[in-house]
């Protein structure tokens, strides 16, 4: 509230009006890019028992937070996994960093290594299916720590799925 108190009276001071500031927070304000907060399907998402002062989305009572708790594959899951799989790795925060195949945009891989782990990462950042060469001297060591698809088949050149993320361990 302050800020919007500030800007008020730097209008104000400026020769502008109430008129000049509501049309200013119109442009800057977040109220465009913004609804209430979707908690629940309950009434306004279970954010408030009142009216919201922006209209809460159509889709409340789908996506909301309590759906996204109950789906072993949501986004707030998924999330909770990747955080939890860099506390439990240390390589994924420390481990010297390598790009790998920078030449191709569309799909973002690197290594990380710290002492005796080494892992890769490869993420498809495209809407379609894509091959990626494992580059020479990098061996697959076991099954994904992390995968947004349900599976993964390895081989010399694994097939991306469109917008797949992989944290695969290294030999």
């Amino acid at each position: 509230m302050r800020g919007y108190c500030f800007c008020y009276q730097q209008i104000k001071a400026e020769g502008g009006n109430l008129t000049r500031f509501v049309e200013a927070q119109k442009l800057t304000g977040r109220d465009n890019g913004r609804t209430p907060f979707q908690w629940d399907a309950t009434a306004n998402a279970g954010f408030s028992t009142g009216k919201p002062w922006l209209t809460v989305n159509p889709n409340y009572p789908t996506i909301n937070a309590a759906a996204e708790e109950e789906a072993p594959n949501s986004v707030l899951n998924y999330f909770r996994k990747a955080t939890a799989l860099r506390r439990q790795h240390k390589v994924l925060v420390y481990g010297a960093y390598q790009l790998l195949d920078a030449a191709n945009p569309p799909i973002y891989a690197y290594t990380r290594t710290q002492g005796p782990e080494k892992v890769l990462v490869v993420l498809n950042f495209t809407s379609e299916k894509r091959a990626w060469a494992l580059p020479a001297g990098l061996a697959l060591g076991g099954a994904p720590w992390l995968n947004n698809y349900p599976t993964f088949s390895p081989a010399a050149t694994p097939a991306l799925q469109p917008w797949q993320a992989l944290v695969l361990p290294l030999r």
